[in-house]
């Protein structure tokens, strides 16, 4: 990890789309089918988005995570809802990597500014030496 200053930079910074419409883990169980859907194709846009920005594994052993969701409107939105509706997103972006979610030490969310569309950007840095239990 490089620090200049004080400041420790970002190893590997990915954006991926806002979240999926018709995707709600927290919402009615009547369409399962549908959500699993959903989840599907945005886990495969988030892996096909991590190839085309350059991402590949990084042999980490593990990470500290730092999620910003720009929202697509100044609509409300809570972050444990949205951290758990991007869960597939965040699994391509561990694939891509090589870093199981599993040994992700900290994630930090955070709101940022809305933008048309909406994005979410994830920024990762490696921890080493640190024991993580399986």
């Amino acid at each position: 990890m490089e620090a200049v200053a004080g400041v420790v930079k970002v190893v590997i910074s990915v954006t991926i789309p806002w979240l999926p419409k018709g995707y709600n883990p927290n919402g009615s169980q009547r369409n399962t089918i549908g959500k699993r859907d959903a989840a599907r194709k945005y886990k495969l846009a988030c892996a096909w988005l991590c190839k085309a920005q350059g991402i590949k594994p990084v042999g980490w052993e593990g990470a500290v995570v730092f999620i910003t969701f720009h929202p697509p409107s100044r609509r409300a939105y809570d972050l444990d809802n949205a951290l758990a509706r991007c869960k597939h997103g965040l699994d391509a972006i561990a694939e891509a990597i090589g870093v199981d979610d599993a040994k992700w030490h900290s994630i930090s969310l955070v709101r940022g500014e809305v933008r048309k569309g909406g994005e979410i950007i994830v920024e990762l840095r490696p921890i080493e030496g640190v024991a993580l239990v399986d």
